[in-house]
């Protein structure tokens, strides 16, 4: 009996397997491409640790299928990654055809000739079906982001803008009113901890959000505010603009609700451990990624915050509501010597049945293309994260507040861990505000884009 039934489950995974191979492969049967023409060759991937890299993962059976081509993959951790990344691009390496990457890790790579344009891939009709692929599917901000002077560099695959979560049960229990701004975000913060206090507890953070030095961590919250603030990195001309007034105060404001409020060891976060402390339910606060409503709403791993969470759009400020955005993506090594193999994986893993695949099975929010994010049985997901708060703000970002708020600049990691250094500085008080924001307005005279990537 054990031997029939486990006999029949291993048949039923089998054909279940079979039939997915045989719906992704019938997708691709209609388009003008030549899926085999490259068919017993090998491409190797170099990926960072990632929901988007575990979605590749589990759909790279697919494309072996389909193409013949056998995918080789690296992973490694994040940090671990950039560096492996640096090596192989910079070193002109064939190791790694393609590469996870994004707006940021493009401009630091582009000057040197390290990463492959790819418009003429998407242009040449033997490797690209320009009806099937539909590159106008994609989310402008995510194409336009990936751009440098009129040439794609990378092909976007998953977006995140930025978001305030907070504790809708804490909030109700101490009749704290939902924050539009940073003061009434300050206040906000203030009122759940004298709340805490009276009822004795001191397990549970106010607000939270990472603040390791760290391209990740400007990147997030600090550069969204920025841009509310009315203020760039760099002006039009390509001259240091964040010294402000505006800008002074709200880093002033941004630290002192940190150090009043979070974490004593907020140098020391990364993006991981706030969500796990929101997670946890040890934080009432924080701001980070918007695509994370799959995972605070999946009863198996936060089982302490379901139906007790919503989201609110990152602080307003005088310039409106500002997010900035991070893109991961996939680049072509400029010295790869597969590029054609490479951009078939590219072209198909980014397709819109790949993508919607990846949305639907794996979570792969938040998806680039419209037609995806717009799919009805995705509306229906993820119109339930939150309390039904996050879908409309994640949809409000795509099509409205979120932008690559960075200037295009082959120095603009150096630049936000110097800007994170001095937020620190702020934090801890070894510095005031004013000085440590006209700190980074000097050395950013050093770290000035190129004048022909101004746009």
């Amino acid at each position: 009996m054990k031997k029939s039934c486990f006999a029949l489950v291993t048949f039923m995974v089998v054909l279940f397997m079979v039939f997915g191979i045989a719906f992704a492969q019938g997708s691709f049967e209609g388009t003008k491409v030549n899926w085999k023409q490259f068919e017993g060759e090998s491409i190797s991937l170099l990926l960072c640790n990632h929901p988007m890299q575990a979605t590749f993962d589990a759909l790279l059976g697919q494309f072996e299928e389909l193409t013949g081509i056998k995918v080789n993959v690296l992973t490694l951790p994040e940090q671990q990654f950039f560096e492996r990344q640096t090596v192989v691009l910079t070193g002109k390496s064939p190791e790694f055809d393609i590469v996870m990457s994004s707006p940021m890790l493009n401009w630091k790579f582009i000057p040197g000739g390290f990463l492959e344009p790819l418009n003429a891939y998407l242009e040449d009709p033997a490797l690209t079906d320009a009806d099937f692929y539909d590159i106008n599917d994609f989310f402008p901000m995510t194409i336009n982001a990936s751009m440098v002077a009129g040439k794609l560099y990378a092909i976007p695959y998953q977006v995140e803008a930025y978001t305030l979560y907070y504790r809708s049960d804490i909030f109700d229990k101490y009749g704290v009113a939902e924050p539009n701004n940073l003061d009434e975000l300050y206040e906000a913060a203030k009122k759940v901890k004298a709340g805490f206090d009276a009822d004795g507890i001191t397990d549970i953070l106010p607000f939270t959000c990472r603040g390791i030095k760290g391209a990740g961590t400007a990147n997030s919250a600090y550069i969204s505010l920025v841009a509310s603030y009315g203020a760039k990195d760099f002006d039009k001309d390509g001259n240091p603009s964040m010294y402000t007034p505006e800008i002074v105060a709200m880093s002033d404001l941004w630290t002192k609700l940190i150090r009043d409020f979070g974490p004593k060891d907020w140098s020391a976060l990364d993006w991981y451990d706030v969500k796990d402390a929101f997670i946890a339910g040890k934080a009432a606060m924080i701001i980070d990624a918007d695509h994370w409503g799959a995972e605070l709403d999946d009863p198996a791993i936060a089982q302490n915050i379901i139906g007790k969470w919503k989201a609110l759009h990152v602080p307003e400020g005088p310039a409106g509501i500002k997010s900035n955005i991070w893109a991961w993506s996939i680049a072509m090594n400029a010295a790869s010597e597969n590029k054609k193999p490479a951009w078939l994986f590219m072209e198909w893993a980014s397709s819109k049945p790949v993508m919607l695949e990846a949305s639907l099975k794996y979570n792969n929010q938040t998806p680039v293309r419209n037609s995806v994010w717009n799919n009805e049985e995705i509306i229906k997901r993820t119109s339930e994260w939150g309390q039904g708060t996050c879908r409309p703000l994640v949809t409000k970002n795509l099509e409205e507040y979120a932008a690559l708020q960075w200037t295009p600049n082959p120095n603009t990691f150096a630049l936000s861990e110097l800007w994170q250094e001095q937020l620190q500085r702020i934090w801890t008080q070894e510095v005031s505000a004013d000085d440590a924001i006209k700190e980074v307005q000097n050395r950013a005279m050093r770290l000035m884009p190129p004048k022909d990537w101004l746009q």
